[in-house]
C-alpha cells in the first residue's frame, strides 16, 4: 500500500475545486464569444480563463503525483451516500450569500441608471447585510469540515505542541486563511484560545474533559490569546515536561497539568 496516496476526503475536496474551476472556464469561454464585450473586460476574462486553466492543470498534476483521479462526478468526502454533507450545504449557503451581494450590486447599477431611487435604497440596505454575514458564514466552514473528519474517524495529524495536547490550532489557522482570501482581518485576540473543535480523542485535553467551546487562557500563569502565544508558551518546556494550564470549562476557570508531547518547526 502506498502511504503517499491522498485520503479520500482530500480527493473529494480537490475534485470539488476542480469542478468549480471547470465551470468558471465554461462560463468565461461563453463570455468571450459575446460580441458586445469591450476590450478591457475581454482581456480580463481571457486572463481569468488562463488562470482557471492553469489551476485545473496544477490540480490534475498534483493529484496524479499522489495516485489520485479527480474526474469524479460525485466527489468523495463532500457527499455521503447521495446525501450532501453539512459542509457542502454550508458551501452552497456561502456561495448564495456571495451571489446575493453581486446581484444586489447589479440591481443597484440598473436602478441607478434608470433613476429608480427606491430600488437603489433597497440594494444599498440589503447588499451590505449579506456582505457582513459572509464573514460569519466563512468562520463556520473550517469547524464544520473538521467536525466531519473527526466524526468519520479521522483525527488531526499536525504534530505542533498545541495540536499535540489536543487543542487543534489548525481550525483557527484555516479560519484566518479564509478571512484573508476575502480581504478580511484575522480573528481578533480574545480572552483565551477557544477550542473550535473537540480535542483530539485520547489527547490530554480530551482526557481532562474539555469540549468544543472551552478556552485555554494561560500557561504557567502567562496569558495566551493566539496560536503563536500558546505555541511559544508550550515550546518554553522540553518535550515531556509538564506545566500548569488555566482553562475555562463551561464558564468555570480551573488549572490542569499537561505535558508537551510533540513539536513542529514552521
Amino acid at each position: 500500500m502506498n502511504d503517499n496516496r491522498l485520503p479520500d476526503a482530500i480527493i473529494g475536496r480537490l475534485s470539488r475545486v476542480r469542478t468549480l474551476e471547470s465551470q468558471l472556464m465554461d462560463r468565461l469561454a461563453e463570455l468571450l464569444t459575446e460580441p458586445a464585450i469591450d476590450r478591457a473586460p475581454g482581456e480580463r476574462f481571457t486572463r481569468l480563463l488562463a488562470l482557471a486553466a492553469s489551476h485545473r492543470l496544477a490540480l490534475d498534476e498534483f493529484a496524479g503525483l499522489r495516485g489520485a483521479e479527480l474526474n469524479r462526478l460525485e466527489p468523495t468526502g463532500v457527499h455521503r451516500d447521495g446525501v450532501p454533507a453539512q459542509s457542502a450545504l454550508l458551501e452552497d449557503v456561502v456561495a448564495a450569500a456571495a451571489s446575493a451581494v453581486v446581484a444586489y450590486g447589479a440591481l443597484h447599477a440598473s436602478a441607478r441608471l434608470l433613476y429608480e431611487n427606491e430600488v437603489c435604497n433597497l440594494a444599498e440596505a440589503h447588499g451590505p447585510d449579506w456582505a457582513l454575514e459572509l464573514a460569519a458564514l466563512n468562520d463556520l466552514l473550517p469547524p464544520v469540515v473538521h467536525g466531519e473528519l473527526l466524526s468519520g474517524g479521522l483525527t488531526c495529524r499536525c504534530v505542533c505542541p498545541t495540536c499535540g495536547i489536543g487543542a487543534c490550532g489548525c481550525t483557527r489557522n484555516s479560519i484566518d486563511m479564509i478571512r484573508g482570501l476575502w480581504g478580511q482581518p484575522g480573528l481578533e485576540p480574545s480572552e483565551g484560545l477557544e477550542l473550535h473543535v473537540p480535542p483530539r480523542p485520547g489527547s490530554q485535553l480530551a482526557e481532562a474533559g474539555l469540549v468544543r467551546g472551552d478556552r485555554i487562557t494561560a500557561v504557567d500563569g502567562k496569558l495566551v490569546r493566539t496560536n503563536a502565544e500558546i505555541q511559544g508558551a508550550l515550546r518554553a518546556h522540553p518535550i515531556g515536561e509538564s506545566m500548569t494550564m488555566r482553562v475555562v470549562r463551561a464558564g468555570v476557570p480551573e488549572d490542569i497539568r499537561v505535558a508537551r508531547v510533540s513539536d513542529l518547526s514552521l
